[in-house]
């Protein structure tokens, strides 16, 4: 096993190139770089709106597809028999609820 040495505070080498933090001139490069980039388009709020209403039909869907009447209790001696018929109508209902749950997460923090 190979142990690694703390990091030295005073590293001259490290503080030559915080103190090189400077502009390179490039004869005007980056300006026409960023000149040339396409403007950011301003249709953050209607992808927000798309991924909220998708999220609100998912869950509308969901609550009238998904078999609540069908689902069994579940407690250990379900999920130790080998029965499957138990835990497929469980893991449909929490891998739609957690797709939703995803989906509504995205909505919220999509930033442009």
């Amino acid at each position: 096993m190979k142990i690694m040495n703390p990091p030295e505070r005073n590293d001259p080498l490290d503080a030559w190139l915080r103190g090189r933090n400077q502009y390179v001139e490039d004869n005007g490069f980056t300006s026409r770089v960023i000149a040339r980039l396409p403007r950011r388009r301003d249709r953050f709020w209607l992808r927000q709106i798309l991924l909220l209403g998708a999220t609100t039909l998912g869950s509308v869907l969901a609550v009238l597809w998904l078999p609540w009447k069908n689902l069994l209790p579940l407690d250990l001696s379900a999920l130790l028999s080998p029965n499957s018929h138990v835990l497929l109508a469980w893991m449909l209902v929490l891998s739609v609820v957690g797709s939703l749950i995803g989906a509504f997460i995205a909505a919220v923090q999509w930033e442009d």
